[in-house]
This record gives C-alpha cells, structure tokens and sequence, in this order.
C-alpha cells in the first residue's frame, strides 16, 4: 500500500507498512510485507510487529514475512529482535527472501525459532502454513 506525499515540487508514493492477517485454505496468517523500507522505517516496522503479535494468545500467529527491503544491520537487528520477542506467539513463520535475508533467518532459527521456514515464493509459503 502506498500514500501520496506531497512536497512543493512533486507528488510521488511512499511505501507504508501494513501489517494484516489474511486467510489462506481456512487458516489465519499474519501477512508481513516489508519492501522499499528505509532502515528507519524497517526498524519501525519490527517494532509494530512485535506489539501487535504481543496483543495475540500463546502459539496461536502463522506469519508470511515477505522481504523485499535492503539489508542493514540496523534494520537485520531489529527484525531479529522482533522475531525473538514473538517467540511465544508463533505456531509456525514462513519467509520469503533473497538470499542475504535467508541468512538472517538461520541464525534465528539457531537461536530458538526453529518454526521458521523459508520459501522461494508466496505461494508456496501459503500453502506450508495452511498445512501446519
């Protein structure tokens, strides 16, 4: 989803994130797509998810994290930080990601969210999440 800014000179899209829970096969997933964010925004956007995962019961989130989004420390950090908090939450998390991005996704999932599994498209990320 994007909004319009406005500045004097120009009008052009800006890239929000819009974190929403989806249904696929009868099963609700958390649907996360971070692309074109800045690091700021990225780090801004972990945060978001982070609390609003916390609003849900124990082990009851599916997530489809989509990442399309430069990589950075900063932004890797936060993501890991995020995903770390959710723990508790998460019945299983599905990826999709280029290859930098898988590599953060392996030092999750060595550091306790073995629930993570990473995908090449959306589509077959759906249909292992509806299955789990």
């Amino acid at each position: 989803m994007c909004a319009l800014v406005r500045t004097s000179r120009a009008v052009y899209a800006h890239p929000m994130f819009e974190p929403r829970f989806i249904e696929h096969r009868g099963v609700r997933i958390l649907r996360l797509e971070y692309a074109d964010l800045s690091p700021a925004e990225l780090v801004a956007a972990a945060d978001q998810v982070r609390q609003l995962v916390a609003t849900q019961p124990p082990r009851s989130v599916r997530t489809l994290t989509i990442l399309k989004s430069k990589l950075t420390n900063e932004g890797a950090e936060a993501l890991k930080r995020a995903a770390l908090a959710n723990r508790p939450y998460i019945i299983a998390g599905a990826v999709v990601a280029g290859s930098f991005w898988r590599v953060i996704a392996a030092d999750l999932r060595a550091r306790g969210r073995e629930d993570l599994t990473t995908f090449d498209d959306e589509a077959s990320a759906l249909e292992w999440l509806s299955g789990t």
